[in-house]
């Protein structure tokens, strides 16, 4: 009987506890990516001259975080599509206009931008430069002659008789006629003449009198009464008398300047 009764308290006192495991912790599941890109939005330009009329044909280049470039149409607003937020540079340009920039910025969230524009007409362009003048030759100037002097006439064996040279002198000299640039000289030749030369005036020798040796330049000739030579200018010529008399001939330099009437 006692046996039965603890057999029997055995079997209603409950079992001990059993400790409970700690939750297992599970990783975060990964978030979707975000996806790409964002909002975008048009920007609307209507695009005056001063007096308000809108302009065609105008470039608008945007750039900044996009790029975009439209073309003004003949009337309205500009549409330039697909801007994403951000801050822009806008450019206005049109042949005939000033060109003009101005900044743009648009959040996303925002109202379309809308943005009046005026543009300025270019000055006009400076007129061409005149064509040069036609290049004129000048014309050439005559030198100015000096005064002519007066008539005179001369006996040349009255003058010789006068002024016949002397047993003493080499050589004699005299002027017997002069007028503008050419003169006429009288010259007696004894002893020889030699290393002559006329740097400004072309000579015509014509002998007179007495026989002698002319020299020109690197040839010798034997010259007497009647011979005539020519001594151009700048050419070196010797005179030298053969015989007793005196060598005479008149020498007429011309380009000279005239030294007296």
């Amino acid at each position: 009987m006692v046996a039965l009764l603890l057999l029997t308290l055995l079997q209603a006192s409950p079992a001990p506890a059993q400790p409970t495991p700690a939750p297992t912790a599970q990783a975060p599941r990964p978030r979707p990516a975000a996806p790409a890109g964002g909002a975008t939005t048009n920007a609307l330009f209507f695009i005056t001259d001063p007096a308000g009329a809108s302009i065609e044909d105008v470039t608008v280049t945007i750039t900044g975080p996009v790029d975009r470039e439209a073309k003004s149409p003949a009337g309205g607003f500009t549409r330039v599509p697909g801007l994403r937020a951000g801050t822009y540079r806008v450019r206005f340009m049109r042949e005939g206009f000033i060109t003009f920039e101005k900044e743009l910025s648009w959040r996303a969230g925002a109202a379309t931008p809308e943005v009046t524009v005026t543009l300025n007409p270019a000055p006009a362009p400076p007129p061409p430069p005149p064509p040069p003048a036609p290049v004129v030759a000048p014309v050439p100037v005559a030198p100015k002659l000096p005064p002519p002097g007066a008539p005179k006439a001369v006996s040349l064996p009255e003058f010789i008789e006068k002024n016949f040279i002397s047993g003493r002198e080499p050589q004699k000299e005299n002027l017997v006629g002069c007028s503008g640039v050419g003169q006429a000289l009288l010259w007696q030749v004894r002893d020889p003449w030699t290393s002559r030369q006329h740097e400004s005036a072309d000579g015509m020798l014509y002998v007179i009198g007495g026989e002698g040796r002319l020299t020109l330049g690197d040839r010798e000739f034997t010259v007497a009464a009647g011979a005539l030579a020519v001594v151009p200018r700048g050419t070196t010529y010797s005179l030298s008398r053969s015989g007793r008399n005196p060598l005479i001939v008149l020498a007429v330099l011309a380009g000279a300047p005239c030294a007296a009437n």
